[in-house]
């Protein structure tokens, strides 16, 4: 487990570049930063903001920690198996990153087949599908369990989760926190569960959501905690 003063945690940006560098105005680096996945899809520049995490990473080491999101899960599955995973994929935001990835390469490569785009893809974007797809799925920090969507909230200790339910795993929160940590997630937008775009925070303090929504709100969030699972600070850029 690591310790730290602080933990500055976002999540689900979704190509929304704007939106993430101007939340990161509010971490300050001796933090650490949290990224709890889903930096592609749906929004316009899914290619820069995962190039602004792996630069962060490089520069910050492990103060910098992302988790692999259901969206990251997706575009991997697509370029493994294109024909097959396609119509899933892009309907479920992958066509706005494909056009991302594409446009940085030759002009003819978007009139090809979808495994040969793919396989362009996979040979130019090498180290930056390495850096998603050797993500974690979860990560304890201090008293605080970081995952994308959630964990099995059936049982008081995580073996029982596996790597998928980490990443897709949905209304988990509405089952009693058994575990000695408190749950910070993502993926599931807080509008879908209190009607609001802000922070949600369980009554027992022991979940706390930040998914704005971004791709449909605008609205990204961000919360400070300490090791302990205190929240600080909440944070939002629209």
């Amino acid at each position: 487990m690591i310790f730290v003063s602080n933990l500055f945690v976002v999540s689900d940006i979704h190509g929304h570049l704007k939106q993430f560098e101007e939340i990161l105005t509010h971490w300050n680096p001796e933090d650490t930063l949290v990224v709890l996945g889903d930096l592609i899809d749906r929004g316009p520049q899914s290619l820069q903001v995962i190039e602004k995490v792996i630069e962060l990473n490089q520069t910050y080491g492990d103060k910098v920690v992302f988790l692999k999101g259901n969206h990251e899960d997706m575009l991997l599955n697509f370029l493994n198996n294109p024909t097959e995973k396609q119509v899933h994929y892009y309907v479920n935001g992958g066509l706005e990153t494909m056009q991302n990835l594409l446009a940085q390469l030759p002009d003819t490569t978007s009139n090809e087949s979808y495994p040969v785009q793919a396989e362009a893809v996979k040979t130019h974007f090498k180290a930056q599908l390495e850096f998603l797809a050797t993500a974690p799925t979860h990560q304890i920090i201090g008293n605080v369990l970081f995952t994308h969507a959630g964990f099995n909230s059936e049982f008081a200790t995580l073996d029982e989760t596996t790597e998928r339910e980490f990443i897709w795993i949905r209304k988990h929160f509405l089952q009693a926190n058994k575990t000695p940590y408190v749950n910070v997630f993502g993926h599931t937008p807080v509008s879908y569960i209190h009607e609001s775009n802000d922070v949600w925070v369980s009554e027992d303090k022991r979940y706390i959501a930040i998914d704005g929504g971004c791709y449909m709100s605008g609205q990204l969030n961000a919360v400070l905690l300490n090791y302990d699972g205190q929240l600080l600070e909440i944070y939002k850029v629209q």
